[in-house]
């Protein structure tokens, strides 16, 4: 990893508008979609990038991210094919390419060299890569039995979760919280970073290739959200930011299940967004 692009001194960087940040995001996923154009893998337009896409055309105004999914056959392929091929302007990050990474839930973010990009609610990592980011989702299909589901995802979201809350650990704790984070002490210890991804690849063993449901794959959090395969496939294409990407097949559909009246804007105060700050490194002048 190119530790020039994770270890920041602010004095060398400069503020970046939202604006131009969303345009930075539609060029990293452009190059994704021609890395999987290239090798003939699924991606599909996900949560509030497809809601923008439909509704917009484009970002959803005050959105700063993009989120796309992969099944898990699509995603493998994709991260050993990004290693290899995405542009040096890119850094592929995930727990194994960058070792300070820990956005637990997330497996998976293309990052933009020379940026930064910290989030509201999260805690400062300045040894990891921050710079702007696509999120790239995992998607799962089912085991054949509701039960293994429910085994599957109980085990995989306590150990996330006791990463998450060790990660944002309070300064102050009760007693009661105290003996909480033991427990997620105790989880970490037991699950390492390796131990952790190879439990996760096991987990992923009990998956039904022919089930004809999907959701989001077990190293995430979001166990809830369990689609139709025939609602993603054959992908469509909607236009986004002048572009066109791919999209679930019956994107009415899903964005129903997720949002309901997805058409309808929310109300102003309830337009959240993650950064706190964004920020480009300056162009060096010659002298």
């Amino acid at each position: 990893m190119n530790k020039d692009n994770c270890t920041y001194k602010r004095e060398d960087y400069e503020d970046l508008s939202l604006r131009d940040a969303q345009m930075i995001m539609v060029d990293i996923l452009e190059e994704v979609h021609k890395l999987c154009e290239k090798h003939e893998l699924k991606y599909f337009l996900d949560a509030g990038t497809l809601i923008g896409a439909v509704r917009h055309k484009g970002f959803i105004p005050w959105d700063d991210d993009v989120d796309i999914g992969m099944l898990r056959e699509d995603f493998n392929k994709f991260l050993e094919i990004a290693k290899k091929e995405l542009p040096k302007h890119l850094f592929l990050q995930t727990f194994e390419t960058d070792e300070y990474y820990d956005v637990y839930p997330v497996p998976c973010k293309i990052r933009y060299n020379d940026t930064m990009f910290l989030e509201e609610g999260a805690k400062e990592n300045y040894e990891m890569h921050n710079g702007v980011y696509i999120d790239i989702f995992p998607y799962d299909s089912l085991p054949k039995h509701n039960f293994i589901y429910k085994i599957q995802r109980a085990l995989s979201f306590n150990i996330l979760k006791s990463y998450k809350r060790l990660r944002d650990i309070p300064e102050k704790l009760s007693f009661k919280n105290k003996i909480t984070f033991s427990f997620y002490k105790l989880v970490v210890k037991m699950f390492p970073n390796k131990r952790r991804l190879k439990f996760f690849k096991f987990l992923v063993k009990w998956n039904d290739s022919k089930s004809e449901y999907m959701g989001y794959g077990v190293d995430t959090y979001w166990s809830e959200y369990v689609y139709k395969k025939s609602d993603y496939f054959d992908l469509a294409k909607l236009e986004f930011e002048g572009k066109f990407f791919y999209a679930p097949k019956n994107y009415h559909a899903i964005l129903t299940q997720l949002y309901g009246d997805y058409m309808t804007m929310p109300k102003e105060e309830e337009r959240v967004w993650h950064a706190k700050e964004i920020k480009k490194l300056k162009v060096k002048k010659v002298i």
